[in-house]
């Protein structure tokens, strides 16, 4: 009984050998090596109304339409006349600010927009433009953004004050 235990013994010994050389062997070739982790928190960017768009005083004469550049300019087609007494117009102006150099793109209303005069009468004002154009750049983290458009006047036209919203978006390239 007495070699049957030795003989175990030896047996087992053996193996706790072997594994410490594994062991040991393991750790000896082992090495490490470091990364660093970073990550960098841009500037949200964002747009804000400086002006709204003003397309001035006019008569509708036969119709026609008022287009209004980027600079403030305007122009009448067809039997609209442009009135300059009292009249003051500018294109709409946005500042947009984020991340300086950064660049980004414009999203101008692809559809026309409805102005009222808060009764049943109505002109729409579409093809908008823009300054820049399609795609601006934040130069030291801001820039003006000016917006123009062109107006629909019909012939029976209704003399007031017509009221009307647009939207326009930025977002990083």
């Amino acid at each position: 009984m007495r070699s049957h235990i030795s003989l175990a013994r030896m047996i087992a010994l053996f193996f706790v050998t072997v594994l410490a050389v594994i062991g040991s062997y393991s750790e000896s070739n082992a090495t490490t090596a470091t990364a660093n982790s970073t990550a960098t928190v841009v500037t949200p960017i964002a747009i804000t109304k400086n002006l709204d768009m003003l397309f001035g005083k006019f008569i509708a004469g036969t119709g026609g339409s008022v287009v209004l550049g980027t600079d403030g300019s305007r122009a009448a087609t067809s039997g609209v006349m442009l009135f300059t007494q009292g009249s003051s117009q500018n294109a709409a102006s946005f500042a947009v600010s984020g991340e300086g150099s950064y660049t980004y793109g414009i999203t101008l209303p692809p559809n026309n927009v409805s102005l009222s005069d808060g009764a049943s009468h109505t002109m729409t004002v579409g093809s908008f433009v823009s300054n820049p154009s399609g795609t601006g750049i934040l130069t030291a983290g801001a820039q003006t953004l000016l917006v123009g458009g062109t107006l629909t006047v019909s012939s029976a036209q209704a003399p007031g004050n017509y009221t009307g919203s647009f939207s326009v978006s930025v977002d990083y390239n």
